[in-house]
C-alpha cells in the first residue's frame, strides 16, 4: 500500500472503489490504514477546516474556578471529545505557562480522541465509547460528583456529554480551543468521475456537503459515523447507514462488507 497517497492494492482484479468522506487529508490517514488491502481509496472532501481560537473569558473563568477549588475535594479532571482539541489546548496551556494543566488526568471521547490526547502528551486515565453520553456513564465510578472538569472543545460541538456531567452534579468548565469554519465550494477538491459511497463525520458536515453538492446529494450509499450525524442527514434528505460502533474501527469492517 502506498500510504502517503492512500492508494491501496486491490484484492486480486478487483477494481479500486472510492469513498468520500468528509474530512481532511490528515483525518483520514487512521480510516485508511484500517482499510488497507481492501481495495477501498478515500477521496478527502473537507467541508470544514480546523483554526485555532483563544478563548480569553473561558480561560479566565476556567483557571478562576480550578484555583478556587477545594484542594481536599476530588482531583480536577480533563474532558476531551474531539481529537482536533489535545494539541491547540497543550500549546495555549503552555503560551499561559499553566503547564499544571497538562498533568491533570483526562477523559477522552473513543479511541481516537484518546490516541491524540497521548500524542499530545496528557494523561489519558479513562477511554469511553465513541459517544459523549457513554463517556458520561463511565465516569459515574472513577469520578463521583461532585467534579470539576476543564473541557478543551470547539466553538461547535455537541451538548451531550456536559449536559450528562452537569446532571450527575458535576461542574464542566469548557474552554474554546479551535473552531470549524467552513471550506468555501471553490476551495474544494473535484469529485472526480466515479465516487461509490460517501461517509459523513457530523452533522455540520452532511450540511456543507448537501449545500456544495447544489443540495443534491451523490447518488451513492452513504455512511455516518454515529447516530447524530445519522439523524441529521435524514433531515436533509439523505438515507444513511451507521456501522455497530461509533468507531472507525467498526466503520471500516462495514466499508469492507458493503463494498
Amino acid at each position: 500500500m502506498n500510504r502517503a497517497r492512500g492508494h491501496p492494492e486491490p484484492p486480486g482484479n478487483a477494481p479500486l472503489r472510492h469513498v468520500l468522506i468528509t474530512r481532511t487529508p490528515r483525518d483520514c490517514r487512521e480510516l485508511q490504514d484500517l482499510l488497507e488491502g481492501s481495495g477501498i481509496v478515500l477521496k478527502p472532501y473537507p467541508v470544514l477546516r480546523f483554526e485555532p481560537v483563544r478563548d480569553e473569558r473561558g480561560w479566565r473563568r476556567a483557571i478562576g474556578m480550578l484555583e478556587s477549588s477545594d484542594p481536599s475535594g476530588v482531583t480536577p479532571w480533563l474532558l476531551l471529545a474531539s481529537p482536533r482539541a489535545p494539541r491547540p489546548f497543550r500549546a495555549e496551556a503552555e503560551r499561559r505557562k499553566l503547564s499544571r494543566l497538562l498533568e491533570l488526568p483526562a477523559a477522552a471521547v473513543g479511541e481516537g480522541t484518546a490516541r491524540a490526547a497521548r500524542a499530545a502528551g496528557l494523561r489519558v486515565e479513562v477511554t469511553g465509547p465513541g459517544t459523549g453520553a457513554g463517556l458520561a456513564r463511565l465516569l459515574g465510578d472513577p469520578v463521583p460528583a461532585p467534579a470539576l472538569f476543564l473541557f478543551p472543545c470547539g466553538v461547535h460541538r455537541r451538548p451531550e456529554l456536559p449536559t450528562a456531567l452537569e446532571e450527575a452534579g458535576h461542574t464542566v468548565l469548557p474552554v474554546e480551543v479551535y473552531r470549524m469554519r467552513p471550506t468555501p465550494p471553490r476551495e474544494l477538491p473535484p469529485l472526480g468521475p466515479a465516487v461509490d459511497a460517501v461517509v459523513l463525520t457530523s452533522p455540520r458536515a452532511a450540511r456543507l456537503y448537501v449545500e456544495s453538492l447544489g443540495g443534491h446529494p451523490l447518488p451513492c450509499p452513504h455512511w455516518a459515523l454515529g447516530p447524530t450525524t445519522r439523524d441529521a442527514a435524514e433531515a436533509l434528505g439523505i438515507s444513511c447507514r451507521i456501522p455497530d460502533s461509533p468507531d472507525l474501527t467498526s466503520l471500516a469492517a462495514d466499508l469492507r462488507r458493503a463494498l
